[in-house]
């Protein structure tokens, strides 16, 4: 069960990740794009605030995969960890006194 646990977080964070750097190398694209537009245009320069507004949601995505994610990931590991030790604990006393003394059973 762990390592089905273990291996649903990994799936989902590198499904994260690649999110991430596809709506990176997007951001790039578009915006090489509209700087060669505006360049040509020869209007005022405008691609600066295209950078700005989709560059705050670039940072906001990469915080959410790379620091808050990975933290929530932590806590959950702990608390798993946690609650698994206790339960171990829990039944450690059980098992001693359900043994006979001499090895046998």
């Amino acid at each position: 069960m762990d390592d089905l646990f273990e291996h649903l977080m990994e799936s989902e964070r590198d499904k994260s990740i690649n999110g991430f750097y596809t709506h990176f190398v997007i951001f790039l694209a578009v915006i090489a794009g509209l700087a060669i537009v505006n360049l040509v245009s020869g209007d005022s320069l405008w691609i600066q605030w295209v950078v700005l507004g989709w560059g705050t949601g670039i940072a906001a995505h990469a915080f959410m995969v790379f620091i808050k994610k990975p933290r929530e990931e932590h806590a959950l590991r702990a608390k798993r960890i946690a609650r698994a030790e206790r339960r171990a604990a829990e039944r450690a006393p059980d098992e001693t006194t359900q043994r006979p003394a001499n090895g046998a059973g």
